[in-house]
C-alpha cells in the first residue's frame, strides 16, 4: 500500500487523483483550500479522503506530511517551498508540476541529504514537453548526430468550435497565473546569439504560426537557454520555448497593458467606481474618445465586449491586474459542454554525421471531453499521477532534486501516457524538402 498526500483540489486534481485511485491499495488524502472542494472530488473514489488545511502553516504541514509516502503539491508555486521543507524534515518524496524555482534549487543539497526524490516540471509545459524532447534528443545522440536547432511551442486554448469570443481565449485554470506570465522577460538563442525580450515588449514579439491548420501565434516564455544544459544540447544554435495562442490574442493583451490593467502595485479601488471611469482615471483621460487613440479597433471591440468601458462596478481593494482577473474569470469561463484544446509542438533541425540535415516535428494535439476532463486537466494531472506512482513503486532509483529528463523517467512515462491517449505524432523531412528558414519561420 502507498499513501499519497495531495495538496490542492483545483481543476487539474481530479484526473490526477482518479489515476492514483485506480489501485485499490493506494490511500490518497486530498487537501483543499476548503473542505467542500476536496469533498467534491473525493466523493467519487472510495480510497480518497478529503480534508481542509492551510499550507502556509508549517506545524500543520509537518503533522499532515509525516506518515505518507509521497506528497503531491498542486497548489500555487509560491507555497511549494514550505511544503518541500516539511518533506525534507520528514524524509518524504515530493512531486510538483511547477517550474523549478531558484528557491527550490537552493534546497538541492538538503534534499539529497534527506535521501528523498523531489521532481518538478512534470505537468504539460513544463512536463510532457520534456519527455518528448528528451526521447528525440537521446535518439539523435545515439546516432552520433547533433541537434542544431530546437523550437518548442505549447498552449492551452479553446477548441475551434468553442472559440466564440473576441479575446479568443478561455480559462481552464485560475486566471492570475496565466496573466502574470505575460509580464515576464524572455531569453532565447538564435544563430548562437542570446536575445532578451523585456516583459513590456513580450506581446509585441508575437509571430504567426500554423500547427494542425490552426491559425496561431507564438511568443517566447521565460529563459529558454537554461534548457541547453538541462537537455544536454549545449552546442545548439537556436533554442526557444514558448506559448501558443490564437492569432490576435497578443495584440489585445498588448493594449490591455497600455491601458494600465496589468499592474500589480497600483489601481487599487477604495471607493465605488465604474469600469469606464476607472479606465479613464488610470490613463488620466477625460473621455472614452481619448482612449480610442491608444488602442486599435479590434482591441477596442474585444475590450468593449469584456466590459472595460461599461458602467459595471470594479471590485474594490484589488490592484489593477487582480481586478482584471476577476473580470476575465466572469467573462471567459468554459460553459457546460464546451471543450478546450492543448497544442504542443517540438521542431528539431538535426545535423547528421554525413553532412546533411533532417527536419523533425513532434506534435501533440489534445481536445477536452464535453462535461468531462479538460485537455489541460488531463495533460497536467496524468503526468503528475504517473510519476508519483512510479516513485511509490520504486521505479525511480535516483534520489535528489530531479527533472523528468532521464531515460529512467521519460521512457516509461511516455508509454503510460499513450495508454491515456496522450500521443505525439512525428514527421520528418529531408533537406531537399525543407530549408531551415522555412522550417523555423517564426524565428526569422
Amino acid at each position: 500500500m502507498a499513501k499519497f498526500l495531495v495538496f490542492g483540489a483545483g481543476l487539474v486534481a481530479k484526473p490526477m487523483v482518479e489515476y492514483l485511485a485506480r489501485r485499490p491499495d493506494n490511500q490518497i488524502t486530498l487537501v483543499g483550500y476548503t473542505l467542500q472542494e476536496a469533498e467534491n472530488i473525493a466523493q467519487f473514489f472510495p480510497n480518497v479522503f478529503a480534508m481542509q488545511a492551510d499550507v502556509r502553516d508549517s506545524k500543520t504541514l509537518d503533522d499532515l506530511i509525516g506518515g505518507n509516502d509521497i506528497v503531491v503539491s498542486l497548489v500555487p508555486a509560491s507555497f511549494h517551498i514550505n511544503i518541500v521543507k516539511s518533506c525534507i524534515k520528514n524524509k518524504i518524496h515530493m512531486v510538483t508540476a511547477s517550474y523549478q524555482s531558484v528557491e527550490m534549487l537552493a534546497l538541492k543539497h538538503e534534499i539529497e541529504k534527506a535521501g528523498i526524490i523531489v521532481i518538478n516540471e512534470i505537468g504539460l509545459d513544463p512536463g510532457i514537453d520534456h519527455l518528448a524532447a528528451m526521447q528525440i534528443i537521446d535518439k539523435v545522440k545515439a546516432n552520433d548526430d547533433e541537434i542544431e536547432s530546437f523550437v518548442s511551442w505549447c498552449g492551452g486554448i479553446p477548441a475551434v468550435e468553442s472559440n466564440d469570443n473576441p479575446l479568443m481565449y478561455k480559462f481552464s485554470w485560475e486566471p492570475r497565473g496565466a496573466i502574470m506570465v505575460l509580464l515576464n522577460d524572455a531569453i532565447y538563442q538564435k544563430n548562437n546569439k542570446t536575445i532578451k525580450i523585456e516583459g513590456e515588449d513580450l506581446m509585441k514579439w508575437r509571430q504567426k504560426i500554423s500547427i494542425e491548420d490552426l491559425p496561431l501565434e507564438c511568443y517566447p516564455n521565460r529563459v529558454s537557454i537554461n534548457y541547453k544544459s538541462i537537455y544536454g544540447i549545449d552546442n545548439v544554435k537556436d533554442i526557444i520555448r514558448g506559448t501558443l495562442r490564437y492569432q490576435g490574442f497578443c495584440d489585445i493583451f498588448s493594449h490591455i497593458k497600455k491601458l494600465g490593467l496589468m499592474q500589480t502595485n497600483i489601481g487599487e479601488v477604495k471607493t465605488p467606481i465604474s469600469w469606464k471611469n476607472y479606465i479613464l482615471k488610470l490613463n488620466d483621460c477625460e473621455n472614452i474618445e481619448q482612449l480610442m487613440e491608444i488602442i486599435n479597433e479590434k482591441s477596442w471591440q474585444a475590450l468593449n465586449w469584456l466590459g472595460i468601458f461599461s458602467d459595471n462596478p470594479v471590485p474594490q481593494n484589488l490592484c489593477s491586474i487582480d481586478a482584471l482577473c476577476e473580470l476575465l474569470l466572469q467573462k471567459l469561463p468554459y460553459k457546460k459542454g464546451e471543450r478546450d484544446m492543448v497544442v504542443l509542438q517540438h521542431k528539431f533541425v538535426i545535423a547528421k554525421k554525413d553532412g546533411t540535415r533532417t527536419f523533425l516535428s513532434s506534435t501533440l494535439k489534445q481536445i477536452g471531453e464535453p462535461d468531462g476532463y479538460s485537455a489541460m486537466a488531463k495533460t497536467v494531472g496524468y503526468p503528475v499521477a504517473i510519476v508519483s506512482q512510479m516513485i511509490a513503486d520504486n521505479k525511480i532509483k535516483q534520489k535528489g532534486l530531479l527533472m523528468p529528463v532521464t531515460k529512467e523517467i521519460y521512457k516509461p512515462m511516455l508509454k503510460l501516457l499513450e495508454k491515456e491517449d496522450i500521443i505525439f505524432n512525428e514527421k520528418r523531412y529531408t533537406e531537399a524538402e525543407m530549408n531551415k528558414q522555412e522550417f523555423l519561420a517564426e524565428l526569422y
